[in-house]
């Protein structure tokens, strides 16, 4: 039994919805990890502005990355099927390779035992067996055509948010070549992030909703452009002298709507968005912070500080144990025990 606790949580969670699954601490922990590595308490605000701006931009390339990564992607179909294809085209390329898991799976260890219809029902026995062609598992898969509704006995969808392969059988089955809507969710399409919202080019920009949109999609077709265009040279230089025209042209007429600040000070003070500079100043910091502890102005001193301190201390000749120690006659340990002792 043991040998099968990878099984433990799905036998009493299976009529759970586990899929993107966190807690509020280990959300709140994945937040301070990811900004104490840029920044710390002693910084201006100006600083953790900057540092914010860093983390977040970090965080929009790696989703940037995984963007690429998957508009790129050339999936190899090892199936001739089109609810391979389909998935191919709706999920990002990770959640694709589970999908094609359970599709291969309903191709080479799955069978159907029996159909009947029940109530407008198509209700069908699927016999799984594990790759050693011993051990069985059976399952009932109930499917409704006209509305493309389906349910498994496993509950697999309803706590992973994938279909598993005793549905991809009984859609085989029936011919279906695409996925069910239904059963598609947001969180793992290809188009769960709208574009606009992965642009971070032009985030400090004051700028308009629709100039955004107009802005995020210009960036977008010239990053596509050069992605296509990678592959051959002789489209490369072309759409660059294309874009060298149209540059120059924009040089001469003065038609940029860039604008750059004249020195530092004024970046930074566009930076949190600030309008106007008043003359006088009446918010100053504070003089003085109290940290932890006993609530002095005095840092606490470890053991470790405490006994280098007290061995820097001069000693001197006890009457009491006749040594050089730091104590005198009255504290000395040593002539309060031989002084107990005596009747």
């Amino acid at each position: 039994m043991y040998k099968d606790q990878k099984l433990w949580i799905p036998a009493y969670f299976k009529d759970m919805p586990l899929h993107g699954l966190m807690r509020t601490t280990s959300r709140s922990e994945s937040v301070n990890s990811i900004f104490n590595k840029y920044s710390n308490s002693g910084n201006l605000l100006i600083y953790f502005m900057m540092n914010y701006d860093t983390a977040i931009g970090k965080q929009r390339n790696g989703q940037q990355k995984l963007e690429h990564d998957t508009k790129n992607a050339k999936h190899e179909m090892t199936l001739p099927s089109g609810l391979l294809e389909h998935a191919a085209a709706v999920y990002t390329k990770t959640v694709f390779y589970e999908v094609k898991k359970e599709i291969f799976k309903a191709v080479w260890y799955c069978s159907i035992d029996s159909i009947e219809m029940i109530d407008g029902w198509q209700v069908v026995m699927i016999t799984q067996k594990d790759k050693s062609k011993q051990l069985k598992i059976k399952c009932k898969v109930e499917l409704k055509l006209p509305e493309k509704e389906v349910k498994c006995s496993c509950n697999h969808f309803i706590r992973t948010g994938i279909l598993c392969h005793h549905i991809f059988v009984v859609l085989k089955n029936n011919h279906v070549e695409e996925i069910p809507e239904q059963y598609i969710l947001r969180r793992w399409k290809r188009d769960a992030i709208s574009s606009h919202l992965l642009a971070m080019k032009h985030v400090a920009m004051d700028t308009e909703d629709d100039t955004f949109k107009l802005l995020t999609e210009a960036y977008n077709n010239i990053e596509y452009c050069l992605d296509h265009f990678k592959r051959s040279k002789e489209e490369l230089l072309e759409f660059f002298e294309k874009t060298r025209i149209l540059k120059q042209a924009i040089m001469e007429f003065g038609s940029s709507n860039q604008s750059s600040s004249d020195n530092d000070e004024e970046e930074i003070i566009r930076m949190p968005g600030i309008r106007n500079i008043h003359d006088e100043i009446n918010t100053h910091p504070p003089s003085s912070i109290r940290t932890k502890g006993s609530g002095t102005k005095k840092r606490m001193v470890s053991a470790t500080e405490k006994a280098i301190e007290a061995a820097k201390k001069k000693t001197r000749l006890s009457t009491g144990c006749n040594q050089y120690v730091n104590h005198n006659w009255r504290t000395c340990k040593v002539r309060l025990v031989r002084e107990s002792k005596q009747p």
